[in-house]
């Protein structure tokens, strides 16, 4: 019999610090919307599906992996289903996602690295280095959420944030070529932990 695995997405990923949060358990409640939080990687499988099927909305804390896969406690049974993030699946995959643009300003000189973040946290701690060590200057685009990093010449550079321990991590590599470089939103290589609902998700399509 093939073991199917259950597919979830996280449509309304939230910015409340979880470390604000009022324990409960090993859950937490949420002052802003009133709400349990409810963390998978305490949970087994059976009570992540569970909390699927009775729970509209279901508010949750979670660990998903670069390959998609969240965190959880394993059972003695060991079926070997997982739980995935349906839009997680192609987390490895994210510097494909990126598109090349044109120059947005031709009086600056060099190329520029643009895009925004899942989180308001990590653009406060974005940091930018090119492959040399040296840091580049980050300035917000006026009217949006959007990040800027100019003046680049081609080469290798690396976005970094930090997690929700402090630590920094990669959130990926550029390669500036001839082009400048407009960054599709992704997660950091090493996975990342999302706070907001989790809803059931058909299989992800492969097209």
């Amino acid at each position: 019999m093939t073991v199917s695995d259950l597919f979830v997405n996280f449509p309304k990923p939230c910015d409340e610090a979880w470390d604000a949060m009022t324990p409960r358990g090993c859950n937490r409640h949420c002052a802003s919307c009133d709400t349990i939080v409810h963390d998978l990687e305490h949970m087994t499988l059976e009570e992540a599906e569970h909390l699927l099927d009775n729970e509209v909305d279901a508010c949750v804390r979670a660990r998903v992996g670069p390959d998609g896969v969240v965190a959880f406690q394993p059972t003695r049974r060991g079926t070997g289903r997982r739980l995935v993030a349906a839009a997680g699946a192609s987390l490895t995959l994210a510097t494909a996602a990126c598109q090349t643009t044109p120059m947005a300003d031709p009086s600056t000189p060099g190329y520029r690295i643009t895009g925004s973040f899942f989180y308001r946290d990590h653009y406060r701690t974005a940091q930018l280095r090119s492959s040399d060590g040296q840091s580049i200057p980050r300035r917000r685009e006026q009217g949006t959420n959007r990040f800027v990093f100019e003046g680049l010449s081609p080469g290798t550079y690396e976005l970094t944030v930090k997690d929700s321990c402090g630590n920094r991590v990669l959130y990926q590599t550029v390669t500036v070529v001839d082009a400048s470089i407009d960054l599709a939103p992704t997660y950091p290589e090493e996975g990342c932990i999302i706070v907001g609902a989790m809803l059931a998700s058909d299989r992800p399509s492969m097209g």
